[in-house]
C-alpha cells in the first residue's frame, strides 16, 4: 500500500535539493573553476561539468531524504524507485546562459505523484538569489510569502516570455513572433524555461509560451504557475497539473490563456 504523501514535506526536500544544486553551480561559475564544456546534439546544445556535478548534488539530497523515490535528471538518467513518487531534475536549466555568465538560468526540482501530477516543486534562480516553491493545493511561495501572478487581463498589456522551441520548430519562430507582437505589449526571450515560468508565477511576466520542452525543463515551473492561480497546458488545452504530452507549454492567467492559444494554434497546430 502506498504511504500518504505529505506535499509540504516534499516541497521542503525539493527546496533543499535545488538550493544545494544552486550553490554548487555558482561555485563552478567562478572564473578560476576550470569547467569543461561539451556539445550534446550540436553547438546549440551544451553540457558542462557543472551540469553533471550539480545534478549529482541534487540527487544526493533527494536520495538522502527520499531513498525509495524514482529520480530522473537531464544529465544522469533514471534511478527507479518503489514509492510511487518521481523526481524530475534539471540541474542547470539554461546552460548556454550559464556558460556566458548571464543571470537567466535556474535549478529546477519537481516531484510527481503516482497519478503523474506535479505535487511539489522548487525553482532557484541563483544569480538573483530567488527561490520559488509550490505544493499542490498549498499555493506558491518565495521566502515563505505567497506570490501572485500578474493581474493583467488585456492581451494588449501583456508581457509574454517566449522561446523558439526544438530545432524542428525554429522555422515557426518568425510567424510566432509576428503574430504575438501585433497583439501583446512586448516579448522577452530568456535562456531558461524554469525561470520564465517562475516569472509568470510571481508577475515578472504576464504569460509564457515555451514550446519544445522536456519534462525536467518545466515540470517545477508549471506547478509554480498553477498554484499561484494561473492556467498551464499545451495547445490542446489545460493539462490539469500533468506535464503536457506535446512538451509545448502555454502558461498564463485565465483571462489571457485562451486568447494566446487562439493566436498560436494557426502557427503550430494543436498539441
Amino acid at each position: 500500500m502506498t504511504a500518504p504523501v505529505d506535499v509540504d514535506d516534499l516541497t521542503a526536500v525539493a527546496t533543499l535539493a535545488a538550493e544545494a544544486g544552486a550553490e554548487r553551480a555558482l561555485a563552478w561559475q567562478r572564473p578560476d573553476a576550470g569547467r569543461v564544456v561539451e556539445e550534446k546534439a550540436g553547438p546549440w546544445d551544451l553540457v558542462s561539468q557543472a551540469d553533471v556535478e550539480t545534478e549529482q548534488v541534487v540527487r544526493d539530497v533527494l536520495h538522502r531524504h527520499r531513498p525509495d523515490d524514482t529520480l530522473l535528471g537531464e544529465e544522469l538518467g533514471v534511478v527507479e524507485g518503489t514509492s510511487g513518487i518521481s523526481w524530475l531534475v534539471d540541474p542547470i536549466d539554461g546552460t548556454t546562459s550559464y556558460l556566458y555568465g548571464r543571470s537567466d538560468w535556474a535549478v529546477s526540482v519537481a516531484a510527481l505523484g503516482p497519478d503523474g501530477r506535479v505535487i511539489a516543486a522548487s525553482v532557484v534562480e541563483p544569480v538573483l538569489g530567488r527561490t520559488t516553491s509550490a505544493a499542490r493545493h498549498r499555493g506558491t511561495r518565495r521566502a515563505e510569502q505567497p506570490v501572485s501572478p500578474s493581474p493583467v487581463s488585456d492581451l494588449g498589456q501583456a508581457l509574454v516570455e517566449i522561446n523558439f522551441g526544438r530545432r524542428t520548430q525554429h522555422h515557426r519562430a518568425g510567424a510566432m513572433v509576428g503574430a504575438l507582437l501585433g497583439e501583446v505589449r512586448d516579448l522577452r526571450r530568456g535562456g531558461s524555461a524554469a525561470a520564465s515560468l517562475a516569472h509568470a508565477a510571481d508577475g515578472r511576466a504576464d504569460a509564457v509560451w515555451s514550446p519544445g520542452l522536456q519534462p525536467w525543463d518545466g515540470a517545477a515551473g508549471i506547478l509554480l504557475v498553477l498554484e499561484s492561480g494561473g492556467v498551464v497546458g499545451d495547445l490542446d488545452g489545460p493539462s490539469d497539473g500533468r506535464w503536457p504530452a506535446s512538451g509545448d507549454v502555454l502558461a498564463a492567467p485565465e483571462a489571457l490563456w485562451e486568447p494566446l492559444r487562439s493566436l498560436l494554434v494557426p502557427i503550430y497546430g494543436r498539441g
